[in-house]
């Protein structure tokens, strides 16, 4: 699953990045995600935390 915050994520822009593992955060509506910015896969990939509210996510899956 490859995700794009479609408000973009505070200092980070708007960017699709690869889904490495979700946690649920305490509110209803938001997750913590790790992720792998699809930019960086080529190379030294660094996985990222973010806290997301899940209704501005984009999403798309690789089929």
């Amino acid at each position: 699953m490859f995700i794009s915050p479609a408000a973009g994520v505070h200092g980070h822009g708007c960017f699709w990045a690869m889904v490495v593992e979700a946690t649920p955060a305490l509110v209803k509506g938001a997750m913590y995600l790790k992720v792998v910015p699809v930019a960086d896969l080529d190379g030294n990939p660094t996985v990222r935390t973010f806290y997301v509210r899940l209704a501005g996510l984009l999403t798309r899956s690789m089929s």
